[in-house]
């Protein structure tokens, strides 16, 4: 398996790799048995769409903030300690679904308090990696995280619909609040290497600390192309996700039953995408692989938007979900080999911000355009504006194409899988 997979080799990893995956499975069980307890008491999709946009919300409002503390504090206890106060809030709503006292107003702002508590959690889990496996295993680390996530996004929504059928959505909550737990528990015993004095962050206030990280950017063209290019299938490629019902009734005509089906068709696109990067490209990949899995994800979603032929549908969906799954796994690995350790946190937190905290505007823009003018010119034309940003891309930033993981300029002190540390863990 080592072989394969060069990050299993590593058993710090290999214990990161096990309670990321707790994690995920329960978080997917509570966003599905969350969305089913709004629409139970609101029969809203409205206030569903609210409950998801307080969620998102604060990854705008305090990812580059959470950088600054992912290199100011010890990772391993950051990591833990948003994991303790998700639980937290995942047992307070727990207990209201069980006791039947929950209404509407508060599954809000406990979802709302569950999205600060992971937009503080998500620039040190990004950044935490690289100092659990050795440089060229890195690329193999972000891919098999990739995997667990996609697994956990097929198992989690299963298990939910599963314990909401035996027991009502207590349940559900009551399980996502024992895996953050437990999480926190295999977080905080993590073997982490200490960073090295030369790649610490300075004391000094938090601006001074957010502006270090973004003149960063601003004087590495590369990393600039990495982090700004993230903005572009968030603006106008994901926002695919959120019209699968509407092509499941409206479009294909398959119903509620059909929309499980394009959803699995991704799911089994997105984990086929990472084991296969894994498997043959361990070093992380490379800028081609990159701009290639966005040009394809972006032709694959005009082949969805314009098909109706379910089979075609589906097949278009798991192609889209494997190069997605290509692009984001080949941008992060290239963003944490080139950034050195001290700053790693501030950088991932302004990936972050563009790769995932600009879904909730393009959302809103595509749900606009199909409203107007239809699903598929709205998936259509974001699709086309996504092509059209990676051919400037790679026309205007040649050295991005010659990029390669395995020879990235920083080097970084990464530790080595030891007998004594195979033993001790």
């Amino acid at each position: 398996m080592s072989a394969r997979f060069p990050a299993l080799a590593y058993p710090t990893f290999r214990q990161f790799l096990a309670g990321a995956m707790i994690g995920s499975i329960g978080a997917f069980m509570q966003g599905t048995a969350q969305g089913w307890l709004v629409l139970d008491l609101t029969n809203s999709p409205a206030a569903l769409g609210v409950v998801s946009a307080l969620q998102v919300l604060p990854v705008l409002l305090l990812s580059p903030l959470a950088g600054v503390a992912a290199d100011r504090f010890d990772r391993r206890r950051l990591l833990a300690t948003t994991q303790l106060s998700s639980a937290v809030i995942a047992l307070t709503l727990a207990v209201l679904a069980t006791t039947g006292l929950v209404q509407f107003w508060q599954v809000a702002v406990l979802a709302l308090l569950m999205g600060v508590a992971g937009a503080m959690q998500n620039p040190t889990y990004q950044a935490i990696v690289p100092s659990l496996v050795a440089r060229p295993a890195i690329g193999s680390a972000v891919a098999l995280n990739s995997a667990q996530f996609n697994l956990s996004r097929i198992l989690g929504p299963a298990l939910a619909g599963a314990a909401i059928a035996a027991g009502g959505l207590g349940i559900a909550f009551w399980a996502n609040a024992l895996a953050l737990m437990a999480v926190a528990a295999v977080f905080w015993r993590l073997r982490v290497a200490p960073v090295p004095a030369a790649e610490r962050t300075q004391a000094a206030s938090m601006w001074a600390n957010l502006l270090d990280g973004i003149r960063f950017v601003r004087s590495r063209r590369l990393v600039a192309t990495l982090v700004l290019l993230a903005g572009v299938p968030a603006l106008f490629l994901l926002n695919y996700l959120m019209l699968l019902p509407v092509f499941a009734r409206d479009v294909l005509g398959i119903g509620a039953a059909g929309l499980g089906m394009l959803s699995a068709a991704i799911g089994v696109g997105a984990l086929a995408g990472a084991l296969g990067l894994a498997v043959l490209r361990p070093s992380g990949g490379s800028g081609r692989s990159l701009l290639a899995g966005l040009v394809i994800a972006g032709a694959a979603e005009i082949v969805f938007a314009v098909s109706r032929v379910v089979p075609v549908s589906l097949a278009a969906l798991a192609i889209l979900g494997a190069c997605q799954v290509l692009y984001y796994a080949t941008s992060n690995t290239l963003l944490q080999v080139l950034v050195p350790g001290r700053l790693r946190g501030r950088v991932m937190s302004l990936y972050i911000l563009t790769s995932w905290g600009l879904i909730p505007i393009g959302n809103v823009v595509s749900g606009a355009v199909a409203e107007h003018a239809g699903a598929t010119v709205a998936l259509v034309a974001g699709s086309a504006i996504t092509l059209l940003a990676a051919l400037l891309v790679a026309t205007l930033v040649p050295e991005l194409r010659r990029l390669e993981a395995g020879s990235g300029a920083v080097a970084t002190r990464l530790p080595q899988p030891t007998r004594e540390a195979v033993e001790t863990t």
